[in-house]
């Protein structure tokens, strides 16, 4: 029986990629996810393109998901702006935190659940700090990798996220959605 992640919360550290002893041991189903944080996080890091955190489990050194944060902004239609309380604001493009890149180790996947939920919350926060700090942010985002997870859709949905309107087309290979961190709507 797969063990809640929260159970374990005060082993779990949130590192930026650059403080990581090895990263070598992690492992994901898809080898894009792989290949992105063994070769090119770092190139990413150094020329401020995103910035990866690796969640490790403190006990065993193990890193069991990772994720990389860009700037971002989401384009709203009318309706979806409506929908969203912000109608009567001018703007129709607004600041976001966009998730480029969110992967489970395969070995935690199997031991643990929650771990993708978890890592959204802790981007969540990453928002609430750039408000705190003088800049605005008022989504989070993410390309649905339907490509490589037909599914994936659905966690997403569950934590909160709804499709953008103006990005989706049925010959994407991913799902842009957007999740308002001023509004608590997970199932």
């Amino acid at each position: 029986m797969k063990q809640n992640i929260m159970e374990i919360e005060e082993r779990l550290i949130l590192l930026p990629i650059d403080e990581a002893e090895s990263i070598s041991r992690f492992y994901n189903e898809f080898e894009e996810y792989n290949t992105f944080l063994k070769e090119d996080a770092s190139i990413y890091e150094n020329l401020n393109i995103s910035r990866t955190h690796l969640l490790i489990d403190t006990q065993t050194s193990c890193i069991l998901a990772y994720m990389s944060l860009v700037a971002d902004s989401v384009q709203l239609t009318k309706i979806e702006k409506d929908t969203g309380k912000l109608g009567n604001i001018q703007f129709s493009t607004f600041p976001a935190l966009k998730i480029g890149k969110l992967a489970v180790d395969s070995d935690a996947q199997k031991r643990f659940i929650g771990v993708g939920s978890l890592m959204i919350t802790l981007a969540r926060g990453f928002t609430a700090n750039l408000n705190d700090n003088g800049i605005a942010c008022r989504f989070l985002t993410i390309d649905a990798d339907v490509e490589n997870n037909p599914k994936v859709t659905e966690f997403y949905i569950k934590n909160g996220f709804v499709p953008n309107e103006r990005l989706n087309n049925k010959n994407r290979l991913t799902v842009s959605m957007r999740k308002d961190i001023f509004v608590d709507d997970t199932i």
